[in-house]
């Protein structure tokens, strides 16, 4: 199967481009033109955002969040660290942090649109991995994902990347790597998934 070369759009969920990684060739020499800033100059933002190295799955979705929620993890070493965050940047100020609430696949409470899923360090994601909840059926029991640099692999549709099965059991959500059509490849029945993860953007007081 052919699929597009480094830098296609992949799909475009929510106004936010997904690119191919596809045939992506590191070359330390041109380190600065695959890494990302945003200057507050050019965003209006509050804030100068780091947005990651192209086009990685980190990447999207710090963009994704920045762009649609005006807020920005910091910079990580790999995908997998998101779990382990506390707290997400506010844009909007020059200080100022979120709560960045973690789900544990099986919890009580479904993903949301937005919501980010993270996958843990394993032999076949040497790095973990993070994508974007773009949809949720809870009636079909399915999740749609977006993402980047998901085993070099396409978007299934200009929609969404991969569209996973969910199951519900006594009150509990789980988001299953049981996508709905053509598998990857079959290491990817395999995979575990942390969870999703939340901004609070009403923490308690």
């Amino acid at each position: 199967m052919n699929y597009p070369a480094w830098g296609t759009v992949m799909g475009q969920p929510f106004g936010v481009a997904a690119y191919s990684n596809i045939g992506f060739v590191f070359d330390r020499n041109k380190i600065h033109e695959y890494q990302c800033y945003w200057p507050k100059e050019e965003t209006g933002l509050a804030r100068d955002v780091y947005i990651g190295f192209k086009y990685q799955c980190v990447e999207y979705a710090r963009r994704f969040l920045t762009l649609y929620f005006k807020a920005a993890f910091q910079d990580i070493p790999h995908a997998h660290h998101i779990w382990a965050l506390e707290t997400i940047e506010d844009c909007t100020k020059e200080e100022g942090t979120f709560p960045f609430v973690n789900f544990p696949n099986g919890s009580k409470e479904p993903p949301k649109i937005g919501d980010i899923i993270i996958y843990p360090y394993s032999k076949e994601q040497r790095f973990g991995h993070v994508g974007v909840i773009i949809n949720v059926n809870l009636e079909e029991k399915i999740v749609d994902i977006a993402e980047q640099n998901y085993e070099e692999a396409g978007w299934e549709c200009p929609e969404y990347a991969r569209r996973l099965i969910m199951k519900i059991e006594n009150g509990q959500y789980f988001i299953t790597n049981k996508r709905i059509g053509k598998p990857y490849d079959n290491w990817d029945a395999k995979e575990e998934i942390f969870g999703w993860k939340r901004i609070d953007f009403n923490p308690k007081l």
